[in-house]
């Protein structure tokens, strides 16, 4: 007779891996779960609303602070930890979650997190920015409770697994991506330096620059999609057999080994099914991302470096204006950043498309995910197997 313990740290171990779906018990202490993503975004909310702050009121007042060469520093400061902090808040958050879900512990520290988020941002917003604290009160409260939805159907397992595993396979872009850049930046900077795309990037305004990116998003999803799907429904419709049972000996399905590997599968639900197909698209997606992040770093430092503001403002027709991102203000054109997010997100395009086709890529990176899910399939029948009322 299998422990309620250990049903409960398998179910957690399969939480982890990102396959929330096969767990059939409901999730607990959501408060605890939601934590990483709470101090994500408190540290967001609050770099941001003092970079908003300290920025100035006008392009202008901007401009002449970032003359003296301390507040520069010191913006370029901030401006790094909103980059650095919440991300890494957030991952020391999930380190320390993951021991307390074992200890079944702290609830009290992650509920003073929750208060903060919901009461003490507000509270900073309404001094720095003087935004209504009451409305800031309400929408703290809406986005705690969309955490909340999004920890008990699984997202937060997912998007972490897909997370760790996208952190993985990095080191495969350096290979990757010497065979996809050098074509890619020819045609890249040839269009950088032409006329057009600079007036098209400064015509138009920055949601409909953010649409043209999407659309390219979209477009690269349903290249993955259609792929990784097949992908799925080969290795879930292959029997069950004994692959991978040495990587279970080290995990919490170790004692279910004794009995052996079921002779039959139970059949995948829709919605297991759509959770394996979905960790192994965010994992090539948060990929896609990070190249596509790399080219539009590239070509803002490249921008600021080889092409003037007196170019800029040939090729455009008037005076290049002050550049914002997320709401706050950069020493960069607006210009060149709508150039370099195009160029970006064309790039993350091309970059989708490639590891489709790219049979090297096939080796690289599906044989490790290939073998993370045959493994976890063996991991649900075992499991499954010691749950007769719900299999």
């Amino acid at each position: 007779m299998t422990g309620e313990r250990e049903i409960e740290a398998v179910e957690q171990w399969f939480r982890r891996r990102g396959l929330p779906a096969v767990v059939r018990g409901r999730p607990a202490r959501l408060l605890v779960r939601t934590a990483p993503a709470v101090v994500f975004a408190a540290a967001w909310q609050l770099l941001t609303a003092v970079l908003s702050a300290v920025d100035g009121e006008t392009d202008a007042d901007f401009d002449r602070l970032m003359d003296n060469d301390l507040f520069a520093l010191g913006y370029g400061g901030l401006l790094l930890g909103l980059v650095v902090v919440p991300g890494l808040g957030s991952w020391l958050t999930a380190r320390w979650v993951r021991r307390k879900l074992v200890d079944r512990g702290g609830t009290g520290t992650a509920a003073v997190v929750a208060a903060v988020f919901v009461v003490v941002v507000p509270i900073v917003d309404g001094v720095v920015d003087g935004e209504s604290i009451l409305l800031g009160f309400g929408a703290q409260l809406a986005i705690l409770a969309g955490f909340f939805a999004a920890a008990f159907v699984g997202v937060g397992s997912i998007v972490g697994w897909a997370l760790r595993a996208a952190f993985r396979q990095i080191r495969l872009l350096g290979e990757l991506t010497s065979r996809v850049l050098p074509l890619l930046l020819l045609f890249t900077v040839f269009g950088f330096f032409t006329t057009e795309i600079w007036q098209v990037g400064a015509a138009l305004p920055r949601q409909r620059m953010w649409v043209v990116a999407g659309l390219f998003a979209v477009v690269a999803v349903v290249f993955l999609l259609a792929m990784l799907k097949a992908e799925v429904t080969r290795l879930t419709q292959s029997p069950t057999v004994p692959v991978g049972l040495d990587k279970l000996r080290e995990t919490p399905l170790a004692p279910f080994l004794a009995d052996g590997v079921p002779a039959g599968r139970p059949p995948l639900t829709k919605l297991e099914r759509a959770n394996m197909t979905l960790v192994l698209v965010l994992t090539q997606v948060l990929q896609t991302f990070v190249l596509a992040t790399v080219m539009f770093v590239f070509f803002v430092v490249f921008g600021i470096i080889a092409v003037q503001h007196s170019v800029i403002k040939a090729w455009i027709g008037r005076d290049p204006a002050g550049g914002t991102l997320f709401g706050i203000q950069l020493p960069i054109p607006q210009e060149l950043l709508h150039v370099s997010l195009f160029i970006a997100a064309f790039s993350g395009l091309y970059f989708a498309a490639s590891t489709v086709t790219d049979a090297q890529y096939r080796t690289a990176f599906f044989d490790p995910l290939a073998d993370h899910l045959a493994v976890s399939l063996v991991a649900r029948d075992l499991y499954l197997a010691r749950l007769p009322r719900v299999s």
